[in-house]
Formats: C-alpha cells, structure tokens, sequence
C-alpha cells in the first residue's frame, strides 16, 4: 500500500507515513460512499473538528459521520452491523488462522480514554465488539458507537473471518442471560402474572399470595 500523500510505500498496518507524516485513510478504501458534507453540530470525540456526513452504497443506504481529520467514525445503532454484512459474504465460516493472525497484525492496545458521545456530550463506556474481536468501541447507549481511525477496517476483516458467527453467539447468550436472569437480580419486586376474569376478579391467585411476595420482597 502506497500513502495517499507522498505515494511512500506502507507496510503492513501503518495508518501514518512514515516519510511525511499524514494520516492514512484506510477505513473505506474498497467501499462505495458519497460525501455528504460536514454537520457543523457535532463535534468529531477524538479531535473536536466538525464531523462530515457519508453515506454507502448499501441496501438500504446507511449514512454515518466521519471525522475527515482523525477518520474517526461514529454509528448509530444497527448501523456498524449492517454494513459489515453488506461486505460479507452470506456463507460465512470459521477461520481459526485467519483470526490469529489479524489478531497477531493488530494486537489489543487500546489506550484508556473516556469520550465523550457527539450527539448527547455523555461520557462513552467500552465495549469489546463481538466479545473476542480485540477491537475496543467507545459506546454511547443511546446514539451508538465510535470507532478510531482503521478500527473499520479491521472490524471488517475480522467479521468476514469468522467474526460475524462469533459476535451472533455472543449476542444469542447475552440475549438469553436476560430473558432467564432471577427475580432476584432485578431492582423492583417479585413479578406476579394473574389472568383477570370476566367480572374483572383475579383468577389463578389468591390475594395473600401477592402480599406475602412483597412483604419478602421488602425484608430482602
């Protein structure tokens, strides 16, 4: 790969030149988009420079913010998986190699530091993407996420590695701890399902029943 500036050569993952010094825009170098323009509203996390609006050629199209200084880029959410299986391949399969050695490529360096979300100015947590990628988001729950300069990239190789079957697994399981999680973990009282009858009478419960829960409920 060649810089976009000097036209020096780059090896392997390098997103700066090392004979001139400018950033290189990795992120979308195999994908179809349209500028937009810049939002002149929100700030880019990274560098504060106005974020610009692009959108891909996708079906349906997805339009996203980019910073045109960092290439940082910010998701809402559905959007990042969307258009990481818009480049893959419908048949995907595991490639145990090819996960080990992107992990190899890149590593999992991330230096710790808490964003703050373009659209709301909320402080973003971090997320591990897909549980095993390596690649650390900064996630606002709300607005959605924001990945660094390459981050896409490597999102992309990873899920077309295998990474796609990984991250479904991951989010299947946590669907799962949810939906089966016991009373006891939630911040409330006992949930207590009753059918009302015709004459709008409780059927299937007794009345002590219920006030027996809660008052357990409130001596936990």
């Amino acid at each position: 790969m060649k810089c976009t500036s000097c036209s020096g050569r780059l090896e392997g993952t390098m997103t700066f030149c090392p004979f001139c010094g400018v950033r290189q825009d990795v992120n979308l170098r195999q994908i179809h988009f349209r500028d937009l323009g810049a939002d002149h509203s929100l700030p880019c996390p990274q560098c504060e420079t106005p974020l610009g609006v692009i959108e891909f050629d996708t079906d349906p199209p997805v339009r996203i913010e980019r910073c045109q200084t960092c290439y940082g880029t910010f998701f809402n959410p559905g959007e990042l998986e969307a258009l990481l299986d818009a480049q893959t391949n419908p048949l995907v399969w595991l490639d145990p190699v090819q996960l080990k050695q992107i992990a190899t490529d890149y590593g999992h360096n991330h230096e710790v530091i808490y964003r703050k979300c373009p659209m709301c100015a909320e402080r973003m947590s971090h997320l591990n993407f897909g549980g095993q990628s390596g690649v650390i988001l900064d996630r606002c729950g709300t607005h959605g996420v924001w990945l660094e300069g390459s981050e896409l990239r490597r999102l992309t190789e990873w899920w077309r590695a295998g990474g796609k079957l990984i991250y479904q697994q991951n989010e299947a399981e946590r669907a799962k701890r949810l939906v089966t999680s016991p009373h006891e973990d939630r911040k409330g009282p006992p949930l207590v399902t009753t059918e009302s009858g015709r004459d709008g009478t409780l059927d299937g419960i007794d009345i002590l029943t219920i006030v027996g829960s809660l008052l357990s409920w409130i001596a936990d």
